[in-house]
């Protein structure tokens, strides 16, 4: 008998063949993540530090008190960005350490993996032979594309949310018609989790409500045409186009079902935030993230390279003639990619790194198809040096968009996106350690500066880096106001600052950065800093130290500490200067702006407009201090005469009443008049004063005890329905 009759050689089952290829899958994640996060050496900022910061919060309030996380998640889903999403992350972070690496690792097995393999199964739902081939082989293929890692290594993990609008899409892929009622609720739930769990995925929804709908109307009308073809008596296309109609009725009215559902959920879920996302005007909110169109068209083709859209367009274009992918796959993917590709181009702009999420899927089902339409319809060398060719492209992309070298290269390539590190990392050491020397007890520190080299939270970072958690949130750095079309103006911040830190040159986001702003959108940062460079009167209230920093790229950062308050006529002189420099009127600006609000509070944490004209006041207690709110500045226009009215409201009955006065201030901080009045729970009257002046510019409503000293946090007040007449 010979050697080859004794030993019989098998296939290994089909489940070992796939555990090996998850094997390899996860090894390369580890590994690639652990070597690319290990090289960093710096201080994280903005977007990379802050979902990476609530999730170690959110895993050390749970190690704490489990019932006090649950809580604090609950409550976030109120707001525009919850903490829904890091919740997975929190078991492995309470396992493996509250490392950058642990949370990034986090991050790529629990989300970015089952979104390779989701990607895998809709490839297999596209190419329609050999699944198990097209799915492994389109999960290696996304190993090649750098905006498949890029983000996560950043700090992002949006990519949760792209799971749940993969599913979608794959659920929806197995039953284009919606034949199982269960689909629909099923895509309705997964659509507004992905929404609840980043607000952004809400234009994939869009996107795919819109390809769903246009793919109805298309099959619609391809339908049409057969019936004409195939029927010669114009009775028998009569009699079949009722029912045509009613398909695409039914279709409809399923999509609606879908759509129901996903509010429905969204509603229950987080109504606040849904209502808030419905009415908000985001589009005019974040104007300042909206690049030129050629910006963002740049942009993209430095995140993927041109050589990869290039593939992109010729698989899918040669997968839909050569008739190689599922029909109504085919044209529901494509549909879903151009609407993507619309939205984010050419309507959005956004051009921050974690956006590209909403495009890889294309970019590497296009790819995918790309390589199996070559694969089964050319022969011979032809087919090998199309796939050789364009697998070392891929290859040397990545390398060129991962490696941490800077390479420049034609934008047939990728951009280079190295791990990230900081020349100047022991100077920012040593300005943290000044910094909190200088200003134990949390005095607040102004950071005059917010570009992605210095700005207040890369020194909030380093501070909670090299400072133990007990005590690294005492460095007290304001880095708000920063944008144009977000904020407000930045006199109340600068009046409550006890220090200043300025960085020269001028510290502003520029056009080629990852985290980018369109041009000219940080005046409210800008006026500051020409305020202490150019001597404004109220700078003199600040002097300068000795001391100073030299930080990378040529900046040189310098100190001010306070010596005297700030009067209230250099501020009307200050808010003057800084309104005709910032030509329009800051996003999110009232107007009532507080003068004395906390700086440990939101912008208008103290003033909330009730309606078109009328205002809400509250007379917050300042924190670290024993004083409250109390000084309020009216930037409407106004005439020589005007009326204040509202109704008081004293919730404490121990306050012994208030005394509220109402001055009128010209341009050059002169006080042209002012009138007073009495109030107490006795009283019970309402505010009602009229104060008349020539050429007022400004309106100071101001609320004193009654024996004309700082009120105490015993005498709050409340104005409501506050309205100035002119």
């Amino acid at each position: 008998m010979g050697l080859f009759e004794v030993v019989s050689f098998k296939l290994p089952p089909k489940f070992l063949i796939d555990g090996f290829f998850l094997f390899l899958v996860v090894l390369v994640t580890v590994a690639v993540t652990s070597i690319y996060v290990s090289s960093e050496h710096t201080f994280y900022w903005w977007d990379y530090a802050g979902y990476n910061t609530a999730t170690l919060n959110t895993a050390n309030l749970y190690r704490d008190s489990p019932d006090q996380a649950w809580r604090g998640v609950i409550e976030s889903l109120s707001k525009e960005k919850n903490l829904l999403i890091s919740l997975p992350l929190v078991p492995f972070i309470l396992l493996f350490g509250e490392s950058r690496l642990s949370y990034i690792l986090s991050v790529s097995l629990i989300y970015v993996l089952p979104f390779r393999l989701l990607l895998g199964a809709i490839s297999a739902k596209l190419i329609p032979v050999y699944p198990r081939r097209v799915f492994w082989s389109t999960v290696l293929l996304s190993l090649l594309i750098p905006m498949s890692w890029i983000p996560t290594l950043r700090g992002y993990l949006d990519t949760g949310g792209c799971v749940f609008v993969a599913l979608a899409i794959l659920v929806y892929l197995q039953d284009v018609k919606l034949k199982s009622w269960w689909n629909i609720p099923l895509i309705g739930f997964l659509l507004a989790a992905a929404i609840l769990l980043r607000r952004h995925f809400a234009y994939s929804a869009i996107a795919f409500f819109g390809a769903a709908t246009l793919q109805a109307f298309i099959e619609f009308i391809v339908l049409i045409y057969r019936r004409k073809m195939a029927f010669s008596s114009s009775k028998d296309k009569d009699a079949r186009v009722p029912f045509l109609y009613r398909c695409l009725f039914e279709s409809g009215v399923k999509l609606g079902l879908i759509a129901a559902t996903s509010l429905s959920i969204l509603m229950l879920v987080a109504g606040d935030f849904t209502r808030s996302a419905l009415t908000v005007d985001y589009r005019n909110l974040y104007v300042a993230w909206s690049l030129p169109v050629n910006d963002i068209l740049t942009r993209y083709a430095d995140f993927y390279g041109l050589g990869t859209w290039l593939l992109v367009l010729i698989g899918f274009s040669a997968g839909i003639l050569t008739r190689m992918l599922v029909p109504a796959a085919a044209i529901f993917v494509s549909l879903f990619g151009v609407l993507s590709l619309i939205e984010w181009l050419l309507v959005l702009r956004y051009g921050y790194l974690h956006y590209t999420i909403h495009l890889t899927p294309i970019a590497l089902l296009g790819l995918s198809t790309f390589f199996w339409t070559t694969w089964l319809t050319l022969k011979g060398k032809v087919r090998y040096f199309m796939l050789g060719a364009a697998g070392l492209y891929l290859v040397v992309n990545a390398a060129v968009g991962l490696i941490p070298l800077k390479i420049d290269l034609s934008r047939l390539f990728v951009g280079n996106f190295p791990p990230l590190v900081r020349s100047d990392y022991g100077e920012v050491v040593k300005l943290v350690e000044f910094l909190r020397k200088l200003a134990p007890n949390e005095e607040p520190i102004y950071i005059v500066g917010a570009s992605n080299n210095f700005n207040a939270n890369i020194l909030r970072q380093a501070n909670r880096k090299l400072n133990p958690p007990e005590g690294w949130w005492k460095l007290n750095t304001i880095g708000r106001p920063q944008i144009d079309s977000r904020d407000t103006y930045p006199l109340p911040e600068l009046l409550q600052s006890q220090y200043a830190v300025v960085a020269v040159p001028f510290q502003q986001v520029l056009p080629t950065d990852e985290q980018v702003l369109r041009s000219h959108e940080q005046d409210v940062v800008k006026v500051v800093y020409d305020a202490f460079t150019q001597n404004w009167e109220i700078a003199r209230d600040f002097q300068l130290l000795p001391e100073q920093f030299k930080l990378e790229n040529g900046v040189t950062v310098s100190v001010y500490r306070r010596m005297r308050p700030t009067d209230t006529g250099t501020a009307v002189r200050t808010l003057y200067a800084m309104q005709r420099q910032i030509v329009d009127r800051p996003g999110t600006q009232l107007d009532w702006i507080s003068l004395h609000q906390s700086i440990y509070t939101s912008a208008n944490y103290s003033v909330s407009q009730e309606s078109d004209n009328l205002y809400k006041i509250v007379t917050h207690p300042i924190k670290n201090s024993k004083k409250i709110d109390t000084s309020f500045l009216y930037l409407g226009s106004i005439s020589a005469k005007v009326k204040v009215t509202g109704k008081l409201n004293l919730p404490n009955k121990q306050c012994p009443g208030v005394a509220l006065r109402l001055t009128l201030w010209d341009k050059q901080g002169k006080l042209v008049n002012s009138a007073e009045m009495a109030y107490s729970q006795k009283s019970a009257i309402g505010l009602n004063l009229l104060v008349e002046g020539k050429n007022p510019i400004y309106l100071l409503l101001e609320v004193l005890s009654s024996s004309k000293q700082d009120l105490t946090n015993q005498c709050q007040l409340e104005i409501n329905n506050l309205a100035v007449s002119r």
